[in-house]
């Protein structure tokens, strides 16, 4: 908010750049109850107008220190915490929680729980004025401003659907860096897709793994984002659980279990042909992805794939295919996958509601990939 004797009165906010707030985006203004979209245009400010702002939470020490703006969202919050409150969260409201049909001005979050509401996303609209009128409700998004302690406090409480770190806005990149990430994506799909025809370099095959890695050097080379972007989001749990399965793969091999195993679902189906073998192989990962990550799973059950053809002395490609479908249909049980647990708490689901319609589609795609997998990937026999 812009004070009545602010000296930023009269500044002017250009298409979205705010030169006395540098390090942060300015998304509109406020002015009279009516909404100015400040990315298209020049805005010269004035007395009470409210600019909505976008960019780090870490920036909000840097707003305190600016004379001449209020934040609305600080009110009756001490100084204390705003040194330290740096990081953005985003919860759901479940039923129990205790401000339901409150306006947020009287059932005061901060007090309750230690966070600052900047904005409340319902229905899909994000409100960001007059929060301290507004009522409370079951299934509110509220976008939080607060420390590290809250999701490891509140993160199993039952009065949250959700609690997550919402991560911060960035800055949008200048035009040209945007198109030259645009031509580096372009460069890559095109080159992974002819990438197949194009010959060996070096001995090296020009494939899409090569074109990736091209991209990946030329985008961190040429800064169009910085460094420590590309691992942020590193999943290393599920990476240690990938290697921990190509371990016990390579151990299956050598040790030879892979081909007890082999050996054993060849008994069993030996007499149905190579489409029976095709469909245990399916049913083995389909299982173990379901209780595994899926990139584990098609690990430990790569060296059995390998044995089977091995055993048949026809061409592996079809086992290696049906192993890629089956360890990504992991629809039965909401274990089976991330995505799965992240909508059963939101939805309400339960166990049984993912195998009425998970166990259904899995079979869906179990008969259309034993048909069609090796229609396209023949078992042509090994000489």
């Amino acid at each position: 908010m812009v004070p009545e004797d602010s000296l930023l009165t009269g500044a002017v906010i250009d298409h979205g750049h705010f030169k006395e707030i540098p390090q942060m985006s300015v998304y509109g203004v406020y002015r009279n109850n009516s909404f100015m979209p400040a990315d298209k245009q020049r805005i010269i400010l004035r007395a009470s107008d409210q600019i909505i702002l976008a960019g780090k939470s870490s920036s909000l020490k840097t707003l305190i220190s600016i004379e001449g703006i209020k934040l609305t969202c600080l009110q009756n919050v001490d100084k204390d915490f705003i040194q330290s409150a740096v990081k953005l969260v985003e919860v759901i409201l479940g039923p129990r929680f205790p401000g339901i049909g409150q306006t947020l001005g009287k059932f005061d979050f901060f007090r309750h729980y230690g966070g600052i509401v900047t904005a409340v996303n319902r229905n899909g609209e994000r409100i960001t004025t007059g929060l301290n009128k507004l009522k409370l409700q079951e299934g509110d998004n509220l976008v939080l401003l607060t420390d590290d302690s809250f999701i490891s406090t509140w993160g199993d409480s039952k009065v949250f659907y959700l609690v997550s770190d919402a991560g911060d806005f960035e800055i949008p990149q200048q035009k040209s860096r945007r198109w030259l990430a645009s031509v580096i994506l372009i460069f890559m799909i095109v080159g992974a897709t002819i990438g197949e025809y194009m010959p060996k370099v070096n001995g090296m095959k020009i494939d899409m793994f090569y074109f990736a890695a091209a991209a990946l050097f030329a985008m961190t080379a040429l800064k169009i984002f910085p460094a420590k972007k590309y691992t942020k989001y590193v999943s290393w749990d599920v990476l240690i659980a990938i290697a921990s399965a190509f371990a016990i793969s390579q151990a299956m091999t050598n040790s030879g279990i892979a081909n007890i195993i082999a050996g054993v679902i060849i008994d069993i189906v030996k007499d149905y042909g190579p489409h029976a073998v095709l469909a245990a192989l399916f049913l083995i990962t389909n299982i173990c992805t379901e209780t595994i990550t899926n990139n584990a799973a098609a690990a430990l059950t790569f060296p059995i794939a390998l044995s089977l053809s091995t055993e048949l002395g026809v061409d592996p490609m079809p086992f290696f295919i049906t192993i890629c479908v089956a360890a990504s249909a992991s629809f039965s049980i909401p274990i089976g996958y991330q995505t799965n647990l992240i909508v059963q708490s939101v939805g309400g689901y339960k166990f049984k509601d993912f195998l009425k319609i998970g166990l259904p589609l899995n079979l869906i795609i179990f008969i259309l990939s034993i048909i069609l997998i090796p229609l396209i990937w023949e078992f042509t026999p090994i000489k």
